[in-house]
């Protein structure tokens, strides 16, 4: 940490360009020159870093944003919890007005004045020699000389702008085409079917035309039709959740179809999947639909236990948390379900357990303790009381 603390010290002192270690906090541990450390908001400097890691980022392979206003920020990664920002600095000169309407969200109001003053002192730099700068202290710090290819250049100035004029010639496109998007009332009609568990009105939805396209997301005809399934699965994953799926394994569930679809390149084979994985997530839901009449005391005491399913509680712990004492609770619980609480604890870990059998390749034991069970040997009892037959037996029958 000292060497890198003097390297980047005789750096300043020789080229005046302002560097920062921040951790992956955003985090200023040391700056050059001193006051960008307490002057920068930390969440600023997060914003930067979390920014690295989103482009993928990493030790041998930095990164350049050009921000709007024409300023250059580089990082670098260091170590996997310490980054080193290089900037801001400019590839003209900036007036002073420049700089305060650049801090007013960047840097804490007490420190404008002093954080302008030292800006103003940052040398002109083109992106030739910002990229040159990165190289070396890349190689410094990690002893390799990376290509001028592996600098990540992002203009992050132009891209509004770039943004702004695809949109306005898409809209112009658009009224000569008469294309429109499909219309809300078409993929409501998809999460209230999952959302209700009617598979009768989730073949109706995907029976009805569209009315419009789902819009071009990428030029590429076979990213086109995977960006739309994932769309689709985000749309009725959770429409699933907000119809009682247990939020776990809907979201697993979700991963699992869309890495299916990953390995699809054909058109007619993603669209059947589409259609099996939405119907499986409608009678998932349906499967665990409660009766219209359950109170609302047996529906809270229902969604305690499916939160804490993979956790021991007692009876004692459920009722205290329904406001019921553990009689009136297993009275009530066993009119409105229509079996006691023990057995409708152990009938949905078994349901868990089923659709973790099923979907994936964890082993038996792993699902064992995932599910609280004391051991291995209870579990496939247990599986196998309910299923009628072994968790074995049952994965390879799937």
């Amino acid at each position: 940490m000292k060497d890198i603390q003097a390297a980047c010290g005789h750096l300043h002192a020789m080229q005046g360009i302002p560097l920062s270690l921040v951790d992956g906090q955003g985090q200023c541990l040391q700056s050059w020159p001193d006051i960008f450390k307490t002057s920068v908001r930390q969440q600023m400097l997060a914003y930067v870093i979390n920014d690295f890691r989103g482009q993928e980022r990493d030790a041998l392979h930095p990164l350049i944003s050009y921000l709007p206003g024409g300023y250059f920020v580089g990082v670098i990664e260091i170590s996997a919890d310490l980054y080193l920002i290089i900037g801001l600095c400019s590839p003209y000169p900036h007036t002073r007005k420049e700089f305060m309407d650049l801090c007013v969200d960047t840097v804490l109001p007490e420190y404008m004045q002093q954080y302008c003053d030292a800006a103003m002192q940052t040398p002109v730099i083109t992106l030739t020699q910002m990229r040159a700068c990165i190289a070396l202290l890349t190689q410094l710090f990690s002893g390799q000389n990376i290509p001028e290819d592996d600098i990540r250049f992002c203009d992050l100035a132009n891209l509004t702008e770039d943004t702004e004029e695809r949109f306005t010639r898409a809209r112009f496109r658009q009224r000569e085409e008469a294309a429109e998007h499909s219309k809300r009332a078409y993929e409501i009609a998809f999460c209230q079917a999952v959302q209700q568990g009617r598979s009768d009105l989730l073949l109706r939805a995907f029976s009805r035309s569209p009315e419009g396209s789902i819009g071009a997301m990428t030029l590429n005809r076979e990213r086109q039709m995977k960006y739309a399934f994932i769309s689709f699965a985000t749309l009725v994953t959770r429409a699933a959740i907000d119809g009682g799926l247990n939020e776990e394994s809907a979201y697993l569930l979700s991963d699992l179809y869309c890495q299916r679809m990953d390995m699809l390149t054909e058109r007619s084979a993603i669209d059947r999947l589409t259609l099996f994985m939405a119907t499986d997530l409608c009678e998932k839901v349906a499967a665990q639909k409660l009766p219209e009449q359950t109170s609302p005391i047996i529906r809270k005491a229902i969604n305690y236990i499916s939160v804490h399913l993979h956790e021991p509680f007692t009876i004692e712990e459920l009722a205290e948390y329904c406001g019921l004492c553990r009689r009136s609770l297993s009275i009530r619980f066993k009119k409105e379900i229509g079996i006691g609480i023990v057995d409708y604890v152990q009938q949905e870990k078994i349901n868990e357990a089923r659709f973790l059998v099923e979907h994936t390749d964890l082993p038996l034991s792993q699902i064992a303790v995932h599910l609280n069970y004391s051991s291995q040997s209870y579990f496939t009892t247990q599986f196998k009381k309910i299923v009628g037959e072994t968790p074995e037996r049952h994965r390879n029958h799937h």
